[in-house]
């Protein structure tokens, strides 16, 4: 685990370089590519962030395995967070390397991933966001009161954090079968590995391309980091039997509801609620605990979703330089999908896929609370 004073430093240094690199930043609507002083000074300025990128995703990555949950919990937001970021400066140096007009506003797929202020993912990485709190649950006044609140909200956030992963998951496989079943095999074949040196940059062109591929491939990192290289792999593998079966005409709805079991939880939970002799402070808890989940699952699927959209501008507008940029779109689909249904089945505490158990989650803070 890295030491908060470390993490620390390296958050605040990376936060500052990125906002020196990305001035002026992107409005809410539409920007003009900005102009740098010189191609020259923008590369030297985007490699050394580079390094500062690297140093904060390592220490990062070893908060995932702190003795604490919420530590454990706050780092996987931390990496999405940072992966959002590193995309967002790829794409950014992608429209300075083709060269476009600082008179030119960006088209409707440039314009959805640059629609939030990057100050938002900034200020997850350095603690600054005090949205990022964990809203207040309505407490209830009595035990009665309490039974019924408690009963909803666990149905509400087992069903919530379902239809999210079941909707990210859609959509990152409608992606990959756009993509083709040749590239998705290719890629499944490579996540959790070292595939940068599969990621070439074509002949003849700048040192800017490259950063372009290392931004994009540091994105794609983070999601492997999250997941672990071995995970990573074995989700990769069921990820391309879920291609097969949303091909054939599934809907990644009903392969989660399978795989997660959340009616029969949502069922073994309200007879606990039911019949718990534990006191209104215990049904208290929680009630705060649940709410916490399905906000911070919430908040880890919003930053999946700029992902989604950011890799598939970067893998499509860079094709031309980055010759195997398909296969870097597929591989980062599957980890996104793969990381999507783990995650998920974590906060849910799917008895069948017990892959990440980064946090308890419903099932278990209800159950420690009323027992």
């Amino acid at each position: 685990m890295a030491s908060r004073s470390s993490y620390d430093t390296a958050a605040r240094a990376y936060a500052d370089g990125v906002r020196a690199l990305l001035t002026p930043t992107l409005s809410a609507v539409e920007r003009a590519a900005p102009a740098p002083a010189s191609t020259d000074a923008l590369t030297a300025q985007a490699t050394a962030l580079a390094r500062r990128s690297a140093a904060l995703r390592e220490a990062t990555t070893a908060d995932l395995a702190a003795a604490d949950w919420a530590e454990r919990a706050r780092a996987s937001t931390r990496l999405l967070a940072q992966a959002v970021t590193d995309l967002q400066i790829s794409a950014y140096l992608l429209q300075v390397a083709q060269g476009e007009s600082t008179e030119r506003t960006v088209r409707s797929a440039e314009a959805d991933f640059f629609s939030f202020d990057i100050e938002e993912t900034l200020a997850i990485l350095t603690e600054d966001d005090a949205a990022a709190a964990t809203r207040a649950a309505v407490l209830p006044p009595d035990l009665p009161a309490a039974r019924g609140q408690l009963s909803g909200l666990v149905t509400a956030t087992l069903n919530s954090i379902e239809g999210r992963a079941a909707k990210t998951g859609q959509t990152a496989v409608s992606g990959l079968l756009v993509l083709g079943v040749g590239q998705v095999a290719q890629a499944a074949g490579i996540v959790g590995l070292d595939i940068a040196q599969a990621l070439g940059v074509a002949d003849k062109v700048t040192k800017l391309y490259a950063l372009v591929r290392d931004y994009a491939l540091s994105a794609y990192n983070a999601l492997v980091a999250l997941l672990g290289p071995a995970v990573a792999q074995s989700a990769a593998q069921q990820v391309l039997a879920w291609v097969n079966d949303v091909a054939a005409g599934e809907q990644f709805r009903t392969l989660l509801t399978q795989l997660y079991g959340t009616k029969q939880t949502a069922e073994l939970l309200a007879t606990l609620v039911s019949e718990s002799q534990a006191d209104l402070s215990k049904f208290v808890i929680a009630i705060q605990d649940v709410d916490g989940l399905n906000t911070g699952f919430r908040q880890q699927l919003d930053l999946v979703d700029k992902l989604l959209r950011g890799f598939r501008l970067v893998g499509g507008a860079a094709a031309v330089a980055i010759p195997q940029a398909a296969v870097l779109l597929a591989a980062a689909y599957i980890a996104i999908t793969g990381y999507a249904v783990l995650a998920g089945a974590d906060y849910v505490d799917a008895e069948r896929v017990k892959l990440l158990n980064r946090v308890p989650g419903v099932r278990q803070v209800v159950e420690q609370a009323l027992n």
